[in-house]
């Protein structure tokens, strides 16, 4: 049984262990305490697992620079290693900067549906980038490890509510406020929880597309989207405790253990 290092090769020097799934995302994997991670660590019997990334990180950053070299060097380093997970484009369509300044138009207050709100050629556009950036990945596990299983996941429907983690920006109501996408029935409903649904509708086609295409490396799509309830979110983009610990159960933990030879 191993551990989980995340960003620490020094520690994972110092320990002797071999590293069984690579795993390189954004904050669903680095969450303080609360992530995928650590309920999948025990769902895998505690494998060691070696986590890239940060909190925010975008795809656009994890396929390149130091991000890239890191996830390159381990796929070397560890010969082991026989499932990798990737975890990002959240960042590249929420926040200030992107949701209101990339995606949606800059007055949806006369917006009759949710695809009004949209600026042309969006989220198409957006979404083209993610895709990229994923194959940037997909190519560098191909180069190294084509015969690896690799996980990527569609996250889930979050709520525009405005509730954050220690005081930070909204996501997805901050945005849409700066935008002025109309507010009836908002949270829970009404053209804004639309816009997030179909945000992460387009973003599952992204990745069904990237699953579908693959040869090498085998590229399996984690369906997390639709799992959660609106009581299983701490805030507007990461869900509660026992909410990671559900999507482990009930998606990640079959197609993670068959990779890794558990079931």
């Amino acid at each position: 049984m191993g551990g989980i290092y995340w960003n620490d090769s020094s520690r994972l020097m110092d320990s002797g262990e071999t590293v069984d799934v690579l795993a390189i995302g954004d904050s669903w994997f680095h969450y303080p305490v609360n992530n995928l991670i650590t309920p999948l660590h025990e769902a895998l019997e505690r494998p060691t697992i070696y986590v890239i990334g940060e909190n925010g990180a975008r795809a656009d950053e994890l396929c390149r620079g130091s991000w890239l070299g890191n996830f390159r060097r381990m796929l070397v380093g560890y010969p082991q290693i026989s499932l990798v997970c990737i975890s990002t484009g959240g960042n590249d369509f929420a926040g200030i900067g992107d949701l209101d300044d990339k995606i949606l138009a800059p007055d949806c207050s006369g917006a009759a549906n949710f695809s009004a709100c949209f600026r042309r050629g969006q989220p198409a556009g957006v979404f083209g980038a993610v895709e990229q950036a994923y194959r940037d990945l997909l190519d560098a596990v191909r180069n190294v490890r084509p015969d690896v299983t690799v996980l990527v996941h569609n996250y889930d429907y979050a709520i525009p509510d405005g509730e954050t983690l220690l005081g930070l920006r909204s996501w997805l109501k901050l945005p849409m406020d700066n935008d002025r996408v109309p507010i009836a029935g908002a949270p829970w409903g009404g053209i804004r929880r639309e816009i997030v649904r179909d945000l992460i509708d387009n973003f599952t086609l992204c990745l069904d597309d990237l699953r579908s295409t693959a040869v090498q490396p085998k590229v399996e799509l984690v369906w997390s989207a639709g799992t959660l309830t609106d009581s299983d979110w701490a805030n507007e983009l990461h869900p509660k405790p026992g909410a990671f610990q559900k999507i482990i159960n009930q998606c990640w933990s079959g197609p993670a253990r068959q990779a890794l030879g558990l079931l």
